[in-house]
C-alpha cells in the first residue's frame, strides 16, 4: 500500500511540474506578443481644433498652433 501511495505522489508531482512549465511558456509567449502589439499600437493622438475629434498626428495638419483634420475633412459642430 505504501508503494502505491508513493507512486501516486510521484505522478502528481511530475504532472504539477509539467503544468508549471507549460504555464511559464505560455505567459512568456503572451508577454512577447503583447509587447510587440503595444509598441505598434502606440500612436500619438491630437485633437482637432475645429471639431474636437482625436486623430493620429500623422493624419492631421497643423493650423494656427493646433491641429485640424487633414484636407478639411471635418465640419465645425455647433
Amino acid at each position: 500500500m505504501a508503494k502505491l501511495i508513493a507512486w501516486l505522489i510521484l505522478i502528481f508531482v511530475v504532472l504539477l511540474a509539467l503544468r508549471v512549465i507549460a504555464l511559464r511558456k505560455s505567459r512568456a509567449r503572451q508577454q512577447a506578443a503583447g509587447a510587440t502589439t503595444a509598441q505598434a499600437a502606440a500612436v500619438p493622438m491630437v485633437r482637432c481644433a475645429r471639431c474636437g475629434v482625436f486623430l493620429p498626428r500623422a493624419e492631421a495638419q497643423e493650423a494656427g498652433g493646433g491641429y485640424v483634420c487633414a484636407a478639411g475633412g471635418c465640419a465645425p459642430h455647433g
